[in-house]
């Protein structure tokens, strides 16, 4: 009899260790499809295309930046060379 009494409690640390697993399954599944639904909204397209947009213009904008600053720095070479 102390035998089957030993295996009992082997048995409930499995059947713990696989509903730990199952509710983790369940888990990342409720995550994936919330996810799913999120990018599928309009509500997230909306946001990704104005962030989009925003990430253009600061570009356009660092660029332009960018050409004036070197040709500030060519005229001023340029200036010390003809001194």
């Amino acid at each position: 009899m102390e035998l089957d009494k030993n295996k009992e409690p082997e048995k409930k640390k499995e059947t713990n260790q696989e509903k730990t697993k199952n509710w983790v399954d369940k888990a990342e599944e409720f995550i994936d499809d919330v996810a799913e639904k999120i990018h599928k909204s309009d509500t997230y397209r909306k946001a990704d295309e104005s962030v989009e947009k925003a990430t253009k213009s600061i570009f356009r904008k660092a660029g332009n930046l960018w050409g004036k600053s070197e040709r500030y720095f060519k005229n001023q070479s340029n200036k010390k060379d003809t001194k």
